[in-house]
């Protein structure tokens, strides 16, 4: 947890971004970061940097949004 909080504090940049919600902008996130150097996205962050739970739910396990 404690890596967790470090990224966090870090804040967005270049190769870290936060995702509140899994929609369908996570697409171009992993093509954005497929065609720069990688990084990492923190899906369940606001932009604020505050962990938020997410629901899982089925249409979201099959493709939804």
């Amino acid at each position: 947890m404690k890596q967790l909080e470090q990224l966090i504090a870090t804040g967005e940049g270049y190769q870290l971004e936060f995702k509140e919600n899994i929609d369908k902008s996570l697409a171009k996130e992993f093509c954005a970061f497929a065609n720069a150097d990688g990084g990492k996205l923190l899906i369940g962050v606001t932009d604020a940097g505050e962990i938020k739970p997410l629901n899982i739910t089925n249409e979201m396990k099959s493709g939804g949004s």
